[in-house]
This record gives structure tokens, sequence and C-alpha cells, in this order.
């Protein structure tokens, strides 16, 4: 809801500041007074493009602030122009400095503007569709079928990207089979890296291991003078040394340890030098088969773990593109079953429609009769069209599209081909009566009595009272029969100083009110009988 505008600066408005009220706020005055500019100041917070002399004193800004109340939170959308030939403009939101488009989103989320020929709405089909789905409460039908829109969707992906894959299905196991010989060849089962590392560094060195090998078991065990021998000879000296010394009998049995590991030791010494050969050819395979691991470890960016989980992936792979026929088929049978879910609640949502539309025809031919169009026809036409895979869509597939006629022996045609600025106004009148719309919208009709009068224009105010119940609404009027269900009542006069034109904005009382309504009544011939008809006027809107 729109509370509080404050315009600065804008054509022939110095300053104006309006507290609007949550329901009917009428806008009349005297033409020329600047009563559309007020909605065009409005404008300027959703249209980026900026009218031509709006800014009054080219020494100062333009400005126009809106204070909005929704669901609580309140808001606050400013707009900046400067002076000059450019219009340098700035946008705020909660007065923070923001991209013109996030105060266009915002605005456009809290305000319905419509002009005499600003009836967008009525002229695309597509709102047409989404016009009888909110007069049919379809949200929930329609949000399975949205559901099943996006499964279709990801299904339909993800079989073109099977078929897509078949035909190179062939080149593909050629390439795999190629990648599954290059890791076979070196069979990564037999033996680790770790093994193959280990076996390498044995065999490039088996010469010097016998030698060592010998050398050691000569020192410590084999040779006259090894250290076995000579610990041999030493143990009686070593023992009657204990038997004085007492102290030495830890000593004595850490050297009896250490004589009898020897012979272990050389036991494994002449294992280890028996089992190795200088084998060349072993030699090179190893060193071959540990260079292939290391190429395929960088080439596929792994460890040696992950180079025998890639022949597994490799393997699984080739297994998929062999059975792609089978997985095409699987695809094409979900999807299938899919279809006829879908088809199943675009028929619910269709006759729902159908029904709906019969009955959205007749309350609007109504409604139009009681605007002096007796003889107009209302039909919504429905194009059916069976789903497919390629015209399904979130809102089903059938197209929609409003019918209207004003003369009586006149088929009705798309109402963007026939109907006039003052039946387009009506319609959307009559349209936006019969909708609920939000409660935090704010409704503003501009000029939309041109063309009316009598009863129709009776009518019109009737409407607009109605959708101020629901939603905060603000018209501009010059008829006396709309004036006069104002639930607060401004009026846009002009002054005139140092020959220059200024626009004023004032609240009427009921006095005021009064005296208003009646100007619209008789203009300036305004005599007492007239105003006591404006009072029983405005007294009988509020009966």
């Amino acid at each position: 809801m729109l509370t509080y505008l404050r315009v600065e600066n804008f054509a022939v408005v110095e300053k104006a500041e309006i507290h609007f009220c949550p329901e009917l706020n009428i806008l009349t005055g005297e033409t020329g007074a600047g009563k559309s500019l007020l909605i065009d100041a409005i404008k300027l917070l959703i249209e980026k493009k900026i009218p031509p002399n709006s800014v009054r004193d080219k020494t100062k800004n333009l400005k126009v602030e809106a204070f909005f109340e929704n669901n609580g939170d309140e808001f606050v959308l400013r707009r900046e122009i400067s002076a000059g030939n450019k219009n340098r403009s700035l946008a705020f939101l909660d007065g923070e400095a923001v991209p013109f488009h996030k105060l266009k989103e915002a605005a456009e989320n809290l305000l319905n503007i419509y002009g005499q020929n600003e009836y967008l709405f009525l002229l695309s089909s597509s709102n047409h569709l989404d016009f009888i789905d909110r007069f049919s409460d379809n949200k929930v039908v329609l949000a399975g079928m949205g559901e099943l829109f996006d499964e279709l969707t990801v299904l339909k992906a993800d079989l073109e990207d099977l078929k897509a894959e078949e035909k190179n299905a062939s080149e593909k196991v050629d390439f795999i089979d190629f990648q599954l010989s290059e890791i076979r060849d070196i069979d990564l089962d037999k033996e680790s890296e770790d093994e193959l590392e280990q076996k390498v560094k044995i065999l490039s060195s088996a010469e010097e291991i016998i030698n060592s090998s010998d050398h050691v078991l000569d020192n410590i065990y084999r040779s006259e003078t090894s250290v076995y021998n000579r610990l041999t000879d030493s143990l009686k000296s070593i023992d009657f040394l204990n038997s004085i010394y007492p102290e030495m009998s830890a000593f004595r049995d850490e050297i009896q340890k250490f004589y009898k590991t020897i012979p272990e030791i050389s036991t494994l010494l002449s294992e280890q030098g028996g089992n190795i050969e200088h084998n060349e050819a072993e030699l090179n395979r190893s060193e071959e088969k540990l260079f292939k691991i290391k190429k395929l470890k960088t080439k596929y960016n792994v460890d040696f773990e992950g180079l025998k989980q890639k022949k597994e992936d490799l393997l699984n792979e080739k297994e998929k593109f062999q059975n792609m026929e089978f997985s095409i088929q699987e695809k094409e049978k979900e999807i299938s079953d899919k279809l006829i879910e879908y088809r199943e609640i675009n028929q619910k949502v269709r006759v729902i429609r159908q029904e709906h539309a019969r009955v959205l025809s007749e309350l609007v031919e109504k409604e139009l009769s009681k605007l002096e169009m007796e003889k107009a026809r209302f039909v919504v036409d429905f194009s059916e069209k069976e789903p497919d895979l390629t015209n399904i869509t979130r809102k089903g597939t059938d197209k929609t599209e409003f019918m209207f006629s004003s003369n009586p022996g006149m088929d009705p045609g798309k109402i963007k081909d026939i109907a006039s600025g003052g039946e387009l106004s009506r319609l959307m009148l009559v349209l936006k009566s019969i909708i609920k719309d939000s409660a935090d919208i704010s409704y503003i009709f501009d000029e939309i009595d041109s063309g009316i009068g009598g009863k129709t224009a009776d009518f019109v105010g009737s409407k607009l009272k109605d959708i101020s119940k629901r939603s905060q609404v603000i018209c501009i009027s010059h008829l006396p029969q709309i004036a006069s269900f104002a639930d607060r009542h401004f009026l846009i006069g002009k002054e005139y100083r140092d020959d220059t034109t200024f626009s004023t904005v004032k609240i009427l009382d009921e006095h005021e009110q009064r005296e208003e309504v009646a100007r619209l009544m008789a203009g300036k011939s305004v005599t007492n009988e007239v105003i006591e008809a404006a009072r029983h006027l405005i007294d009988s809107k509020k009966q």
C-alpha cells in the first residue's frame, strides 16, 4: 500500500506531498492542474525513460519519493533526476543507492498502474491463460503439472544425451579397449608399485648385495678372525671375570645374546645372497613395467590404487556403451509413462479451465451490460493440443485467447484487434473486480472514466469501490459519480506566481468534497441546489 508520496520539481509541480488512505483515493481538479502528472511521477519509479521537460527548475533535482507498507514491512522508494541534457538519474531503495532495475522490480511488486491506453495485460494472450488459472484457483493442480514438466525435461535431456552417445558408441568402445589394453598390459594385480620398486632396487644392485653379504659373513662368522670366533675365545675369560666381579653379569648376558644372534644373522645373509642372481632380463622387464605405471599415473592423474580403479571404471563404461540400445529403450519407456501422467493432468486442467471460462464469460458479459455494453460478448477461446515432447510446458499445452465483440451481429474477435481504448478500460475494470488480487498491491487508474457517463460512471465507481475493499485504489477522475465514492478526496489545483504555473494538492473535508463534486456536476455554475444534489450523491454512496 502506498501511504505517502512526495514529488519535487516535476513539470508544474514545485512540491507536492500526499498521504493516501488504504481504500479508495480519488484525485480531481481542473484541466491542466497536474492530476496525471502525479501518476507520471509515480511511473518514474518503474519506467526508466524520462519524459522531456520533466525537470521544472534546472538548478534543482527532480525527486520522487514513495513510502509503502507491505505485510507489516515499510519500504521507501526514491528516484532523483538531475537537470541538464543527460538527465542523470539515481535510484534508492530504503535509502541505499541501487541500480534502476532493482527499484523497478520493487515498484512493480507494489504497484499496478493502468492508464486508458496501457492495458497490455489484455493485449497479450499469454496473460489470458494466467487469468483463467487464477480465476479457476488452479494452483495445486498446476504445481503437479509443473513437477511433471520438470521431470520430463530432465528425462528428455537424458535421452538426447544417450542418443548422441550411441552415434559414437563403437568409436568410444574402441578407444576404451585401447585404454584397457594399456592398463592390462602391465598386470596391476600381479605386483604392486612398491613391490616393483623394491625388485628393481635389488636386481640393479645384485652384485653389490652379494659382495656385501660375503664381506659381512667373513667378518662376523666365516673367517678364522671373525667376530664369532673371537667371541668364542673370549667367553671363558668373560666367565672368569664375572665370577670375581658379579656386577659384570648383565654385560656377560648381553654378550651371550649377541654371540647366539651371529649364526642367525649369518644364515639370513647366506640365504639372501644365495637367492640373488644378476638377471638383466628381469631387471629390464621390471623397470619397463614401473615406467609404464608412472606414465599411466601421470596420464590419468591418479595414484596406483586410482589406476586400478580406472580399469574398473573403463570396464563399466564399456558395458554401458555396449548396452546403450537397452538404456535408450528403458529411458523411452520412462518418458512414455511420464507423458501418460502429464496427459491425464493436462486433461484435468483443460476441463477445469473450460468450466470456469464459461462462468467467467457469463460474469463478464453481465458486468459489461451495466457499463452500457448490453450487447457485448466475451468468449474465452481454447486451442487444444495433445501433449508430446515438443509442446509440453509448465502450464499445459492448450492456448487461450479472450475474444470480444461490442456490436450485435458481429462475431467475437481478438481483443487486441477489436477493442477500443474505452472498451479496454471497461474490460480491465470488470476483470480486476472479479479476480482477487493481493491486498498489498496498490491499483492506480488514470482517467479510467474517459468517454463514459450516467449509469456507466456510477457502475465504474462502484467497481472501484469494490476493488478498494481488498486493495488500495488511487484514481484520477473528472466524473462526480466516481468522485462521490471516495474514502479520501484530493483536489489538484493550480496557482500563478511570477507568471509561472504551480500545481497544488489538498485533502478535502466533507464540505469541500461536496463543493468539488458540485463543480464536477455543474462546472462553474455551482448553486446551492447543485451543492445539495452533490451532498445527496455522496451520502447515497455511503449507504
